[in-house]
């Protein structure tokens, strides 16, 4: 039997691990947050820091704070922008909720 492909793997949420970059596959939105860390108090290794993990949502990490969509293949500029403007109107995690996602995305 073939080795699996990485995008046809299940992550625990169900989503695909990655994309095809192919007109049919899903649009392709992104955004990235900010994760505070600091230094121990000992000195020895990264801890993350509070504003992390305060219960308010995550910083975005982009210039604009704006979700992305410049690797979409979709070839359908009116509906991906339309995706892309609604993705902006959905709050960042907080750094608990992070956590929770980056539970659900690895595989089952």
């Amino acid at each position: 039997m073939p080795a699996e492909q990485p995008h046809h793997r299940t992550r625990r949420d169900g989503q695909a691990t990655h994309y095809p970059y192919l007109p049919d596959a899903p649009h392709f939105i992104e955004q990235a947050v900010q994760v505070y860390l600091r230094l121990s108090d000992d000195g020895t290794h990264w801890i993350v820091d509070g504003p992390t993990v305060d219960g308010a949502p995550l910083d975005s990490a982009l210039h604009d704070e704006s979700a992305a969509n410049d690797e979409c293949a979709c070839g359908r500029p009116d509906d991906c922008t339309a995706l892309r403007a609604a993705a902006d109107r959905i709050p960042l995690p907080t750094g608990a909720e992070l956590a929770e996602l980056l539970r659900d995305a690895l595989p089952e």
